[in-house]
């Protein structure tokens, strides 16, 4: 799979999961946003605010090509004891009421988030690259 110059990590990246974090409890929480959005069920599912809108994305098949309009990756944990990148592609855009909505389910899962602190350390560093990275303060400075 070559490397995209639009995607900041390579898709094949995984990074350890703390031994804390529950990925039962994160994946059933997860998993209400499919009562919301029914086109979803049986999918991994994620959304994103672009600007004063956002879109409802679901997993969509890796197959080694370049993105597609309306793909991108999402860092997302998986069972396999890893948050890596999946390919997931936009369904729609959100109404504010189902924006709303799935806010609510999204925040309930910044519990099992906020014990990965250090796994977004290494993200953003390989992102960024160690020196800018190490220039922007530590990781307590830039997560509150």
């Amino acid at each position: 799979m070559s490397f995209s110059p639009v995607c900041f990590l390579q898709p094949g990246i995984a990074f350890p999961l703390p031994g804390n974090f529950d990925f039962q409890a994160y994946i059933e929480t997860e998993q209400e946003l499919w009562a919301f959005f029914p086109e979803t069920v049986g999918k991994r599912v994620n959304f994103c605010q672009i600007g004063l809108t956002a879109q409802i994305f679901v997993e969509a098949a890796e197959d080694g090509s370049e993105l597609g309009t309306g793909e991108t990756y999402f860092l997302m944990p998986c069972g396999d004891g890893s948050i890596r990148p999946l390919r997931m592609r936009a369904l729609r855009r959100l109404t504010l009421s189902e924006f709303r909505m799935s806010h609510l389910t999204a925040m309930r899962l910044t519990g099992e988030l906020s014990k990965m602190g250090d796994v977004f350390d290494s993200v953003h560093s390989q992102v960024l690259g160690d020196q800018a990275y190490s220039d922007l303060g530590s990781s307590d400075a830039a997560w509150g």
